[in-house]
């Protein structure tokens, strides 16, 4: 039996608006991780608010597919969350539709002790869930490995002072803070990457992982800084890269059988970027977030493991 990964955080339909068309799939990018790691063939439950309406029921469906557990399976009367993404050439923006929406009104639950907690995008900037990550992801037991996922959303956050502050108290339990140079401009104008990571670090968390696009993926520590180069990959779209390269990396770093300590060490730090950078290739080479499953990769460096795992 896998290892269990609870993952907090939006479920909704992304709107993507291209020069000449509309198009409508399901996403928001803790959705995104979850399915990458239920394909993997990761033990997965999401805890969301999944809509009664048709996008819901879409949304349940593939859910269900990919071997992801809700945590509330009861449907939610709400709408579904909706961002409305323009594609072009710089790459895409957002605007959302947030307020009243599905994704956001969960309950309080007892997690137990999983081993990997993953919160993350806007599942932090909107109550009740926004709280209640929070205070799970806060209090998550000494053996979870606990992720915290920003994925800043300018658009969509009104608060910027008290939206820090929340980071910045979870930074202190955080294990991984995954960002990309976009979050990290973002949230720390006026420093390069690397020395807005260690201001990461100086508020507690142990590992930063820092996505640029085609560029390297960095990875800062107290005691190292490493990159990992990403190959070249011929784009279909963008949509979900960040998200399953966290997913592959989650599913990879617990497949192993590594935890919290286990991030000290830059070699093996290394070694799953690399194996989480292949299935985020994979992604890109996709219309949509549609990471690879399990049976895809039984060739593939860094993950014919999976085969005998299943």
């Amino acid at each position: 039996m896998p290892p269990q990964t609870v993952v907090i955080g939006e479920n909704l339909v992304d709107l993507l608006v291209h020069p000449t068309s509309l198009e409508g799939v399901i996403g928001g990018g803790p959705l995104n991780v979850a399915r990458t790691m239920g394909r993997l063939g990761g033990a997965v439950s999401f805890l969301s608010g999944v809509s009664a309406d048709a996008f819901g029921q879409r949304i349940r469906q593939a859910l269900a597919d990919d071997g992801v557990v809700l945590v509330e399976p009861t449907p939610s009367p709400r709408p579904t969350t909706m961002a409305v993404v323009t594609m072009d050439s710089s790459g895409p923006s957002y605007h959302f539709h947030l307020q009243n929406t599905a994704s956001f009104g969960i309950a309080r639950h007892d997690l137990g002790a999983p081993a990997a907690l993953y919160v993350g995008t806007l599942g932090l900037l909107v109550e009740p869930m926004a709280s209640i990550g929070e205070e799970l992801f806060s209090n998550a037991p000494s053996s979870t490995v606990a992720i915290l996922d920003p994925n800043c959303r300018p658009s969509a956050t009104d608060d910027f002072d008290g939206y820090v502050a929340r980071l910045r108290r979870m930074y202190q339990r955080a294990d991984i803070v995954k960002v990309s140079v976009e979050d990290l401009e973002y949230l720390s104008p006026n420093l390069d990457p690397v020395a807005a990571a260690r201001l990461i670090l100086s508020d507690g968390a142990r590992l930063v992982i820092i996505t640029d696009g085609p560029g390297p993926v960095r990875a800062v520590h107290a005691g190292f800084e490493i990159s990992v180069p990403v190959p070249p990959t011929e784009i279909v779209d963008t949509v979900g890269a960040g998200d399953s390269l966290t997913g592959g990396f989650l599913t990879w770093w617990l497949g192993q059988g590594y935890g919290r300590a286990d991030l000290d060490h830059s070699a093996l730090v290394a070694e799953a970027l690399a194996a989480a950078i292949e299935i985020s290739r994979r992604t890109c080479q996709r219309a949509g977030a549609q990471p690879p499953v399990a049976a895809e990769l039984a060739t593939v460096d860094g993950w014919q493991w999976l085969q005998l795992a299943h």
